[in-house]
């Protein structure tokens, strides 16, 4: 029998951390502009709703394909009674 390739689980949690940094930034940017006169309270509510929707929307896309990536990889080392990738 052939050696497997075990599935590995990362324990990293920098992912969400990077995320939440971003939004603290994001907030304390909008705040700065709008306290230089840059933009107007609407277009900071505007730019904070846009942001907190889209980028969220975005992330989970981008993860999701990842994750579909690693597991037809992972099915693909699996033995066939196990897990098949189909072309479609």
């Amino acid at each position: 029998m052939a050696e497997q390739t075990p599935i590995i689980v990362t324990d990293n949690t920098l992912e969400g951390q990077i995320a939440t940094l971003l939004r603290y930034l994001l907030a304390a940017a909008g705040s700065f502009a709008l306290g230089r006169g840059w933009i107007d309270s609407e277009a900071l509510q505007a730019l904070t709703g846009l942001v907190t929707v889209a980028a969220p929307m975005a992330y989970g896309i981008w993860v999701q394909h990842k994750n579909k990536q690693k597991l037809i990889q992972t099915a693909a080392y699996a033995p066939d009674s196990v897990a098949q990738v189909v072309s479609k």
